[in-house]
């Protein structure tokens, strides 16, 4: 394995969380459903109340969805540390979770590096930084690779490793691996891009929806309901590729694009591209109200997990029988 020490994931022991925010205090929730020693650091005072809140608030949608059987967490497995660097001394995985800022994540990883062993990995929930940059000041950049979640971090199934230029190979397959054993769907992103993969399908169609808002296409709530009722449960089940081949009939992807190729290129034009202004913000912040239905965020929030305990449960059943897959 050269210089990185790409362990089998049912043999990792401890993993040090840097940053325990809610990307990070999610990690820490799986890590420590699969028995995982948790060794913690985040400068906030009351990082570590909020940490054993939060682990115990997920605690039931994670035994519910199989990825432990333990009634209760042992929050004897996760220990807040005073440093980074007590709290990396002798783990075999390092997984960093601070602010999307560059210069700060450079920093931390520099503290990270002093502190660890040379072979030791370290993973990133950075959301768009590509990780060549973040590698640049790293000692032994290929043991770093980005693995990024969705919020909610310990729910949604999907992340996405993304490898720098100088991440080794058995890095990357490890990553996978790794993410595949805390029960995730992981996608690997070739190519570093500024939003990685989902972030730029998802801005795409928000970008829309703000321009339908805009130009008083429909209400912010009908422009939600159309998502919700029209694109989500296909959505749920297929991608928006095979969606696409599926139109076409007997004819599939290129019945449906000599038929409607002129058009579906029209409509995916952009019309406009909102610029995130001050009269946008004020905008987009007016209307909050209307699709929340001015509701307090928590308690959606709270509604949202719940039920996407639901989804996920019924997406796996339908996985399962999915034409061509042998468990169906």
């Amino acid at each position: 394995m050269g210089n990185v020490n790409c362990l089998d994931p049912n043999n990792i022991k401890s993993i040090a969380v840097i940053g325990t925010g809610s990307v990070g205090a999610s990690w820490a929730s799986l890590f420590l459903a699969k028995g995982i020693k948790v060794h913690a650091y985040d400068k906030q005072p009351d990082a570590e109340q909020k940490a054993h809140a939060f682990v115990e608030g997920a605690w039931p949608a994670l035994r519910e969805l199989g990825v432990t059987k333990l009634a209760k967490p042992d929050l004897s497995l996760l220990t807040f540390f005073g440093s980074i660097k007590e709290a990396v001394h002798e783990v075999d995985v390092v997984q960093e979770n601070v602010y999307e800022d560059l210069g700060l994540k450079r920093e931390v990883l520099e503290e990270v590096e002093s502190g660890i062993a040379a072979s030791t990995l370290i993973i990133s929930s950075t959301g768009g930084i590509p990780p060549t940059e973040l590698q640049k000041g790293c000692r032994n950049p290929g043991r770093f690779v980005v693995v990024h979640p969705f919020n909610p971090s310990h729910l949604i199934p999907l992340v996405e490793v993304v490898d720098g230029d100088k991440t080794e190979p058995e890095v990357v397959t490890w990553a996978l691996e790794f993410a595949r054993f805390l029960q995730k769907e992981p996608v690997h992103v070739k190519t570093e891009t500024s939003g990685h993969l989902t972030n730029r399908l998802q801005f795409a169609l928000v970008k829309e929806a703000v321009a339908c808002l805009v130009e008083g296409v429909a209400s912010a709530s009908d422009i939600d309901r159309a998502v919700r009722y029209g694109l989500a449960p296909r959505w749920m089940l297929m991608g928006s590729l095979l969606t696409l081949h599926l139109a076409g009939g007997e004819g599939g992807m290129k019945g449906i694009l000599d038929h409607a190729g002129e058009a579906i290129e029209s409509w995916w034009t952009p019309r406009m591209v909102p610029k995130l202004d001050e009269k946008m913000i004020q905008l987009l912040a007016n209307i909050s109200s209307e699709v929340s239905s001015e509701q307090d965020v928590q308690d959606w929030v709270i509604w949202r997990d719940e039920q996407l305990v639901n989804v996920l449960k019924l997406q796996s059943q339908s996985h399962q029988t999915e034409p061509g897959n042998k468990a169906g």
